[in-house]
């Protein structure tokens, strides 16, 4: 059984991984993130992401305020490497911006 992973890294994990799912994330974050636990923190950590921040796990580290740890078991966690934002939540990011 996986580790019990909180959104907001499980959010992290996946843009670290998917290029597709972090151009979204900086163009229509409130869209992608629909449904999932975030704080108001989180939402703003968040929005003030941009692709400076993924060069390394440190400045992601730094960026999230997630430590080493966490980042990391969110990356390998499987709802990460394996469901898109939008895969129903992030379906609605691509019917907002009509690209399908």
């Amino acid at each position: 059984m996986s580790e019990r992973v909180q959104d907001y890294a499980l959010i992290i994990g996946h843009v670290w991984r998917c290029n597709s799912c972090r151009e979204a994330l900086f163009e229509k974050p409130e869209a992608v993130w629909l449904g999932y636990k975030l704080s108001e923190d989180q939402r703003e950590r968040i929005r003030s992401l941009d692709d400076e921040s993924f060069q390394t796990l440190l400045r992601l580290t730094e960026a999230t305020g997630l430590n080493a740890k966490e980042l990391e078991v969110a990356i390998e966690h499987p709802r990460a490497r394996l469901r898109h934002l939008g895969s129903v939540r992030g379906d609605a990011y691509y019917r907002l911006n009509d690209n399908h």
